[in-house]
């Protein structure tokens, strides 16, 4: 990954609401590094092997040229689920608007829902949060400057099933 870095200056191609491209990539590698990571957990977590959860986003350095923040999913799961990974450092545990708006459209189009799986690692916590069937008016909208000063809402401490140093013992259906 470094050396794709590297080779691709991509760092001074990053921007983001007006952000510094070094303090982009620190956000994207945290993110990246986290689903890395924990791809085994969320294999178990959904019962299925590793070698079935495809790329989906468009945060991938396979493509340069392509590469953009986006609201698409991380992953896509045996062809039948979306996947955004996300990872909580700081005690906050939010979910963006556009987000939300992405996987409900994708379920309209594509007949695929999406589920958000949050690592809180501060917390040491997993949530799993079904997004793209969620009732709006479910939905306490905030405005977080920490999110780039997008909307957001804050997952449920209910959400939080799962620990990350223990192996789920209960697979999501």
């Amino acid at each position: 990954m470094f050396s794709k870095i590297v080779e691709t200056h991509i760092i001074y191609k990053l921007n983001n609401q007006g952000r510094r491209p070094e303090e982009v990539c620190f956000s994207w590698m945290r993110g990246f590094l986290v689903a890395e990571f924990f791809k085994d957990f969320i294999a178990c977590l959904f019962g299925t092997q590793k070698e079935t959860i495809k790329f989906f986003g468009g945060d991938n350095f396979e493509n340069t040229e392509s590469f953009k923040r986006s609201p698409k999913a991380d992953f896509l799961l045996d062809n039948h689920l979306l996947l955004e990974v996300q990872s909580g450092f700081q005690g906050i545990n939010d979910i963006k608007e556009h987000k939300v708006l992405e996987a409900k459209r994708r379920l309209i189009t594509d007949k695929i829902p999406t589920i958000v799986v949050h690592f809180d690692l501060f917390n040491g916590q997993v949530a799993c949060v079904e997004i793209s069937k969620i009732k709006d008016n479910d939905l306490n909208w905030i405005t977080r400057q920490q999110m780039e000063g997008q909307s957001v809402f804050n997952i449920s401490q209910n959400f939080f099933d799962y620990k990350i140093t223990e192996i789920p013992n209960k697979p999501l259906s």
